[in-house]
């Protein structure tokens, strides 16, 4: 079948959901298509930014308390438990609460509210084709989309960044370069030899990344992520499997847990500085918009997306500055940022890597001391 849109959004995760919501709230006809049915699940430690927060209350209204209300957020703590390997760095409450949410939940959270905007859904078909210059889609069960833009939403593995590489419009290898590599899975928390409600960072398992424990409501969530080409040939399975034993996990838990592990790429600094061609953008992961030292993408996810569908809305009225607008706005409220966090990974990793020189690190930031 044809179809015609005035913008069709590839990937219904946190970023394609929010700019198909906002350009339907602006009179746009929008149009999400995804390979998945949802809900589904999305590998993710899940952690919610005091940004993210404020974000979602912003365009959504959806607020902390409601959030909790309606089991959006899945587990909060003010824990923290930092350590090198098993020797302990820092432990203490943050002021703020931190926040966790289930993937399956956030993300079908956020797709209903477009889809009850208005914004049309294809499900379980995957892109197949796109062209750039006539914003022509094909799709795996032979349907064919028109579209005055198109918003490539679709991940790490988007296809239609893949696009992009293929006109040579960015450079592939400058991605690989960058490109991060994470493995996930989950233990009761009865069975782990750790506080139940605290969330957890432990570095020197992993040159530039580390392993976490994020809380919630019946598991816990266990994971390993790091820069793919400084792995130096460390299997993550490997080390999440000793890690867990060292943590008293029993060898059968262990096998199940690894057997039911999650892996995916992630950007992880591999931010594009030109993610748009015409009237067609990249956002969220598929436009590697993801904090170079922690991997957190959730928020920037929402953020490229609103940046978008403004840029959009401002070139529906003027026509040709779709390209520049969000480039120089992308530049400016996320380059610039991830830019900085980039330039001080080298340096935060080799401390939080050395025990003595992340326990030193500790105790100024935590003790607040000064020197004369």
């Amino acid at each position: 079948m044809d179809y015609d849109f005035d913008v069709a959004v590839i990937g219904a995760g946190p970023a394609g959901s929010t700019a198909a919501y906002l350009l339907n709230k602006s009179g746009f006809n929008v149009v999400i298509i995804d390979k998945s049915f949802f809900p589904r699940d999305k590998l993710c430690g899940g952690l919610i930014t005091v940004k993210t927060l404020k974000f979602l209350e912003r365009i959504y209204q959806d607020n902390e308390e409601s959030l909790i209300k309606n089991d959006i957020i899945n587990f909060s703590t003010n824990k923290f438990y930092f350590l090198n390997k098993k020797k302990k760095l820092e432990d203490g409450f943050t002021k703020i609460p931190t926040h966790f949410v289930e993937r399956i939940i956030y993300d079908k959270h956020l797709l209903d509210k477009a889809i009850d905007s208005g914004v049309k859904i294809i499900y379980g078909e995957e892109v197949k084709k796109i062209d750039l210059e006539t914003n022509k889609i094909v799709t795996s069960n032979g349907d064919t989309i028109h579209s005055k833009y198109i918003i490539g939403a679709d991940g790490a593995n988007s296809v239609v960044r893949k696009e992009f590489e293929r006109k040579d419009l960015i450079d592939k290898n400058y991605w690989l370069s960058n490109l991060g590599f994470a493995l996930e899975t989950f233990v009761d928390k009865e069975k782990i030899s750790i506080d139940k409600d605290t969330m957890y960072l432990f570095f020197g398992y992993i040159k530039i990344g580390y392993i976490w424990i994020f809380p919630n409501k019946e598991k816990a969530v266990i994971g390993a992520g790091g820069l793919l080409k400084n792995l130096d040939g460390n299997d993550l399975k490997d080390v999440i499997s000793k890690f867990l034993l060292s943590y008293g996990v029993d060898k059968n838990t262990v096998e199940k847990c690894i057997k039911n592990i999650k892996g995916h790429p992630i950007p992880f600094g591999n931010f594009i500085r030109n993610p748009a061609h015409k009237n067609v953008v990249l956002i969220g992961d598929a436009a590697g918009f993801v904090n170079p030292i922690t991997g957190e993408g959730i928020y920037y996810a929402h953020k490229s997306a609103e940046l978008a569908a403004e840029a959009i809305i401002k070139d529906h009225k003027k026509q040709g500055i779709l390209e520049e607008e969000y480039i120089k706005n992308i530049n400016m409220f996320i380059i610039h940022e991830l830019s900085k966090i980039l330039k001080s990974r080298g340096l935060y990793f080799k401390f939080f890597n050395n025990y003595y020189l992340a326990k030193t690190l500790m105790y100024l930031m935590f003790r607040k001391i000064n020197y004369v």
